[in-house]
């Protein structure tokens, strides 16, 4: 998806996750926007991809989840698994490639 593509109110979200938000927090959730829509990653499997560890993710994975408002923004899966709305997962890679 080209930057032009992604709604402007989500690129302003992800520049704010970028900037305003704890390192860790944006590592996450550029390791969550790294999955195909819709996938999910486990504790387990952002600890790997962030080098954070298993109770840092829990912890931000948290944090994530009330400063995004949940559900549509940040999601679990059946498997309890985070997962980003696709457009703001689009929205983090396109910050990113500029």
């Amino acid at each position: 998806m080209a930057t032009d593509e992604v709604p402007e109110q989500l690129a302003a979200l992800a520049e704010k996750i970028a900037t305003e938000y704890r390192d860790s927090e944006y590592d996450i959730a550029r390791a969550l926007a790294a999955t195909e829509d819709g996938e999910g990653l486990s504790i387990e499997e952002l600890a790997e991809e962030t080098g954070y560890t298993e109770r840092t993710i829990k912890k931000r994975v948290g944090t994530l989840e009330e400063e995004l408002g949940g559900d549509p923004l940040l999601r679990r899966d059946e498997d309890d698994r985070p997962v980003l709305h696709p457009e703001l997962a689009a929205a983090i890679r396109a910050r990113d490639e500029s």
